[in-house]
């Protein structure tokens, strides 16, 4: 049972660490904007949460220190001369396709 207990924590903590890696975080500023937390020159209000149009979730926490994480992961090592990162902001599928034929996608990994 201890062993159990112990690759169970173990296995947390590398799930934890993956899943953060795809994150950012902001600080909140030293001087707070009544307008809320500026993403991008976008004002959201503070205890707010948004979906970007390059598939992230962010938060504005109501100290103005702002989060945003990738939803499902980010296209990773592909061919960025040939191929190029396709967003649907609706429902957040990210596609790499080729640049001179975008019916054709790009054989890539996903990070985050």
């Amino acid at each position: 049972m201890k062993y159990f207990v112990v690759i169970v924590l173990f296995s947390v903590g590398i799930f934890v660490g993956i899943c953060d890696a795809a994150c950012e975080q902001a600080l909140a500023p030293e001087t707070l904007d009544p307008r809320g937390c500026n993403y991008g020159g976008e004002f959201h209000k503070f205890g707010s949460s948004w979906k970007t149009n390059t598939c992230k979730k962010c938060d504005c926490y109501p100290d103005g220190a702002m989060g945003c994480c990738d939803i499902g992961g980010y296209p990773g090592n592909y061919d960025k001369e040939k191929c190029k990162i396709i967003y649907d902001k609706d429902h957040c599928p990210i596609t790499v396709v080729r640049k001179d034929d975008p019916r054709k996608t790009c054989p890539h990994s996903m990070v985050g």
